[in-house]
């Protein structure tokens, strides 16, 4: 039978009223003066008391980031759920630190709270180089990480071998919990992660060779199946991605909005969580919803603070879940 979640359901619906919509994701970006934003957006729950310039909006965002993961480990005891969610950010957090070393650059500043490892034991951890202390899958993509960069000198391979490792991790969790909307989002998320590396690999390396280090195993699309089209024009592609040809068709005409594309494809699958009441669907939904919304409210703080053309930041604007 499965697990249900009444109260955590409950919460998460309360919450689900106070987010932005599309159309005050557009209300914000017609709006010219950065204070009146800052009021909208405060009236949605965000905190601004604590800074004294809207340039340092990172810092608001930041925060209800940490709000958003201290809740859910609050709701949710298991500790394999929090952990497919919040793993990845321990990865990136990885890779930032190992090319931040490479090229000499500073990286604390940059790192994401929001990971399963508290932050600053990973840190001593990464300088240390005290690796047995870590998950033996986590050890070994970081070993092979550093020892296919000292044979290539390219930075990208880190990303490949740790990327592969997360999402690795992610499909073993989502097996063991052994819920479908989980299993399925996991897969559509490994799938809509090597459609973005074929077109970028389509469009700046060409090489089938790249494709294999970048490929992450575990979804429904094959490597024979993206290697084959990688030279085709990219006119033919259209109709050869089965479920995601919508997707790939949105991503020809437009390639410089792909990543918006892909996530409103997983927007789109999450919006299925609504016809769930008590399972753990609508937390997953949330989870995934809030972080979008907060990549928005991102997006219109960099587009505003630069100058950037009302319709491009528009352009670049993640649906709303709600």
């Amino acid at each position: 039978m499965e697990q249900i979640y009444p109260y955590a359901v409950s919460k998460i619906k309360a919450k689900e009223i106070n987010m932005l919509t599309n159309q005050n994701f557009n209300q914000l970006v017609e709006e010219k003066s950065l204070e009146r934003i800052v009021s909208i957006i405060t009236g949605k729950g965000y905190n601004f008391e604590n800074i004294t310039r809207i340039e340092n909006f990172e810092f608001v965002l930041e925060n209800e980031q940490q709000m958003l993961y201290k809740l859910i480990k609050e709701l949710i005891e298991d500790e394999k759920f929090i952990k497919i969610f919040l793993s990845k950010n321990d990865y990136n957090n990885i890779k930032l630190i190992l090319k931040s070393k490479i090229q000499n650059k500073k990286y604390i500043e940059n790192l994401n709270q929001g990971g399963f490892i508290i932050q600053e034991n990973l840190i001593k951890i990464m300088e240390s180089e005290n690796y047995d202390l870590l998950d033996k899958k986590m050890k070994e993509a970081i070993i092979e990480a550093k020892l296919q960069y000292e044979i290539t000198k390219n930075p990208y391979v880190i990303d490949c071998i740790l990327d592969k490792a997360s999402f690795e991790e992610m499909k073993q969790i989502s097996l063991i919990i052994n819920n479908e909307f989980i299993i399925k989002y996991v897969q559509n998320l490994i799938d809509i992660t090597n459609i973005k590396t074929f077109f970028r690999i389509k469009k700046i390396y060409k090489n089938d060779k790249v494709l294999e280090i970048a490929y992450i195993p575990g979804g429904s699309i094959s490597l024979n199946e993206l290697k084959k089209n990688l030279t085709e024009d990219i006119q033919n592609l259209q109709g050869k991605f089965g479920k995601y040809n919508e997707l790939i068709e949105k991503a020809i005409n437009s390639y410089d909005n792909l990543d918006v594309y892909c996530d409103n494809y997983i927007m789109e699958y999450m919006k299925e969580s609504k016809l769930k009441a008590l399972t753990i669907e609508p937390i997953i939904a949330y989870i995934y919803a809030k972080e979008t919304e907060i990549r928005n409210i991102r997006v219109i703080f960099t587009g505003k603070l630069n100058n950037i053309n009302t319709e491009k930041i528009k352009e670049r604007l993640r649906e709303a879940y709600v």
